[in-house]
């Protein structure tokens, strides 16, 4: 017992220096929209500098429209905008994001998208993106009930709703 107690104090101790600031200077924090040494070192990049709308573009157009802008470091609609990919392709990736919405907001990143058809929405695979919370003030027949149009209606998850279509 005895022992046990050494090691959950010395474990304790272990984590409390580990917090502590080297020299009293706190650690930096990692600025928004930048990657780690680690990350760097293995072959993260950037899809948004935080600043401008390089390496985006329209679905089936060879620029972005003005109905996107660069607001507080994030990629924001501020007009009629139309879908928006990247304009590098890529084959295999790891994605890791950061959202926004507005409240009731029903939104979405579209990825795997060919562009051979006339809407995104025709050939990519989706994650919707929703203020669930706040959802029923905006729902629409389709896209919003994600009991018919998501693979949990699909998939039998608990609480699923099932459709008849």
């Amino acid at each position: 017992m005895k022992r046990l107690e050494r090691l959950v104090s010395l474990a304790a101790l272990v984590a409390a220096i580990g917090a502590c600031p080297v020299d009293g200077v706190p650690p930096k924090p990692v600025a928004a929209n930048t990657l780690t040494g680690p990350e760097k070192a293995v072959g993260w990049r950037l899809l948004f500098d935080g600043e401008t709308t390089t390496g985006w573009r329209n679905y089936g157009k060879p620029t972005i429209s003005d109905g996107w802008k660069v607001q507080d470091s994030a990629l924001t609609r501020v007009g009629a905008g139309g879908d928006i990919i990247t304009s590098d392709e890529f084959k295999n990736f790891e994605l890791s994001i950061d959202w926004k919405i507005e409240p009731g907001g029903n939104s979405g990143i579209f990825y795997r998208a060919a562009e051979d058809t006339d809407e995104i929405y025709w050939n990519a695979v989706e994650m919707q993106v929703l203020d669930d919370a706040r959802r029923q003030a905006s729902r629409r027949e389709v896209t919003a009930d994600i009991g018919r149009s998501s693979l949990r209606s699909l998939s039998g998850a608990p609480g699923a709703r099932t459709s008849g279509w």
